[in-house]
């Protein structure tokens, strides 16, 4: 029997999913660039080093990454590079990562590629925005290109407008990375229908997207157009974070962002902020300080909020008289 060490190191080519990798010799820490398919470097990951493609997007095609992989940056020093989706998806169809569908259908939709578990994800059954997706997901490496895996309320979804009466009824689902969306780098910001996003820190330090502006037009209701400190204009939170401290008003993306509370969102407005629960109505504050706002009470309770919460609300123009929303400009 010839021993390991007597055996001639050579290197072996593997190709997974068309990334084209050059395996370091058994037994051989070292990995030679020069030996790499091109678009290839050895770089490490998990403590392993070997040939990895390098890239620096996840939308532009000409430098993303092939199918079954998303464009990491480690922010180690080393070039961004393709990581395998950590998701048993065994061939690329229509219906999946982003897919458009039209939300009256359901989430199980037929534009949606259900045989491998995408569904139809939108926040009302009339969602012009719905997309195909995963569900269930436990972290992001779950997640295509440009997704991440978060925490949302069950309800509204494309088959009611109206969120949960029980409070705390969340699930996991792999969203596109807009708005206020997790990060490390600027790779995992895709551009969304032409406008790019950055990945900067909120004064929570928290490292979340946030698209460029040139006006505060441009942005959500709960943001405005600011330098911050970053090179260019982009939409920052109006509370200075995407997530506040759970208590009434503070900014949250699902009730689990809030301490004996629900995370609401109005009719008009794109904000999601913290509402309280009451004992009554009278138990409840007139006003907030930060952000200066009255506060009112939902005694029957409606689609929009659960009985007896104290949520805050800002003044609608006209006969509207006002919605709920702490950080929206009164208008």
């Amino acid at each position: 029997m010839i021993a390991m060490r007597s055996l001639v190191r050579v290197g072996l080519v593997a190709i997974v999913l068309g990334v084209v990798a050059v395996v370091a010799a058994c037994g051989d820490d070292t990995c030679d660039s020069s030996k790499c398919a091109a678009g290839n470097q050895c770089l490490a990951l998990n403590g392993e080093t070997k040939c990895r493609r390098t890239c620096s997007s996840n939308t532009d095609p000409a430098t993303s990454c092939p199918f079954g992989y998303t464009c990491t940056d480690l922010q180690s020093g080393a070039p961004a590079f393709c990581v395998a989706i950590n998701a048993q998806i065994t061939k690329k169809d229509a219906g999946q990562w982003g897919f458009g569908c039209q939300p009256n259908l359901g989430a199980e939709n037929p534009a949606c590629d259900t045989a491998q578990a995408f569904y139809c994800y939108g926040e009302s059954p009339t969602d012009a925005n719905a997309y195909c997706t995963r569900y269930d997901c436990t972290a992001d490496d779950e997640c295509g290109p440009g997704f991440w895996c978060a925490t949302v309320n069950k309800q509204p979804n494309v088959l009611t407008s109206a969120r949960s009466a029980v409070v705390g009824s969340t699930q996991r689902v792999c969203l596109r990375r807009s708005y206020c969306a997790t990060c490390k780098t600027d790779v995992d910001c895709p551009t969304i229908k032409g406008i790019a996003q950055h990945c900067i820190v909120d004064n929570a330090g928290a490292s979340v997207c946030a698209p460029e502006c040139d006006d505060t037009t441009n942005c959500p209701n709960e943001a405005q157009c600011a330098n911050a400190g970053f090179a260019k204009k982009i939409c920052y939170p109006r509370a200075q974070s995407c997530v506040g401290d759970g208590t009434i008003c503070s900014p949250c993306r699902s009730d689990a962002d809030c301490k004996d509370g629900a995370c609401v969102k109005g009719e008009f407005t794109t904000e999601r902020s913290c509402a309280i629960r009451a004992d009554s109505c009278s138990a409840c504050p007139k006003t907030v300080a930060n952000p200066k706002r009255t506060i009112a009470c939902s005694s029957k309770g409606s689609d929009s909020l659960p009985a007896s919460y104290c949520v805050g609300v800002y003044a609608l123009g006209g006969t509207e008289g006002s919605d709920i929303g702490c950080w929206t400009p009164d208008r």
